[in-house]
C-alpha cells in the first residue's frame, strides 16, 4: 500500500487484498461494519464508502439483514470508478440539499400553479407505486418528485442547482437502500409519509411548513445513510 494513501484507500486495498488472496473467499460474508471499524481503526462512514466501492465493482453484494458477501475474485489492479463519490462528498451534498431543498419547498408553496400540483401529485403516486416493487424501487421517481418541487418555484436557479447534483442524489438514495436493514414495508411507510407531508404543505400553500417538512425529510435521509437510522 502506498504510504500517502488516505485511510479510505488503505482500508479498501486491505479488504480487496483479502479477496484477491482468498482471505475473503467467494461466497464468504465480510465481518459486520462495527468489526471492520475496529479491525482497521476506521469510522463507519469510511467503512461504508469502502463497501460502496466494492459493491459498485461487483466484488461484493449487500443483503438485507444479513451483511455483505464476496461475489467474485478480482485482480489487484481494479480501480475505483470515477463516478463513485466519497462518503464525505455525499455528506456535504446532503448539507447543501437541506438548505437548497428547504427553500425550494418554501417557494414552491408560494408560486405553484395547478399544473405544478398535478405534476407533483403524479410523480408522487408513481414513487409510491415503485416503492412497492423492490428494495431499490422508486429511485428515479424519488428524484423526479424533488425536481418537480424545484420546478414549481418557477425559478431556474433552483432547478439548475438541483439538477447539478443529480448523480450524487441518486447515489445517496441507492446507498441508503442497500445498507438499510429496515423491513420493506416499514421503509415504504416512512418514505411515503415524509414525502406526503412535504406535498401536503405545498398543496396547502403553507410555505413555512413546506420548508420545515422538506428539511426534516432530507435530514432523516442523511441520517439513514450515516447513522443507520430507520426513520
Amino acid at each position: 500500500m502506498q504510504k500517502n494513501s488516505t485511510l479510505t484507500d488503505t482500508v479498501y486495498e486491505a479488504i480487496l487484498a483479502g479477496v484477491v488472496d482468498g482471505g475473503f473467499p467467494v461466497g464468504a460474508r465480510l465481518p459486520p461494519e462495527w468489526e471492520l471499524c475496529e479491525n482497521y481503526g476506521a469510522s463507519r462512514p469510511i467503512i461504508r464508502e469502502v463497501l460502496a466501492r466494492l459493491r459498485a465493482q461487483g466484488i461484493i453484494e449487500s443483503r438485507k439483514g444479513s451483511g455483505s458477501y464476496v461475489m467474485r475474485r478480482t485482480g489487484a489492479t481494479v480501480q475505483m470508478s470515477e463516478d463513485i463519490a466519497s462518503m464525505a462528498e455525499i455528506e456535504a451534498c446532503y448539507d447543501f440539499r437541506i438548505s437548497l431543498e428547504g427553500e425550494c419547498a418554501y417557494f414552491a408553496a408560494l408560486n405553484r400553479n395547478d399544473n405544478d400540483l398535478d405534476a407533483m401529485t403524479t410523480v408522487f403516486e408513481a414513487f409510491c407505486s415503485a416503492l412497492s416493487d423492490n428494495k431499490r424501487g422508486g429511485i428515479n421517481d424519488d428524484f423526479r418528485f424533488h425536481l418537480s418541487i424545484a420546478e414549481a418555484t418557477h425559478n431556474p436557479f433552483f432547478v439548475n442547482a438541483f439538477q447539478s447534483i443529480k448523480s450524487r442524489v441518486h447515489m445517496a438514495i441507492d446507498i441508503s437502500r442497500q445498507l438499510t436493514a429496515t423491513p420493506l414495508n416499514v421503509r415504504r411507510r416512512t418514505l411515503v409519509n415524509e414525502h406526503r407531508s412535504v406535498l401536503d404543505a405545498i398543496v396547502a400553500g403553507n410555505a413555512a411548513k413546506a420548508r420545515r417538512e422538506m428539511r426534516r425529510h432530507v435530514t432523516n435521509s442523511r441520517n439513514r445513510v450515516f447513522k443507520g437510522e430507520s426513520h
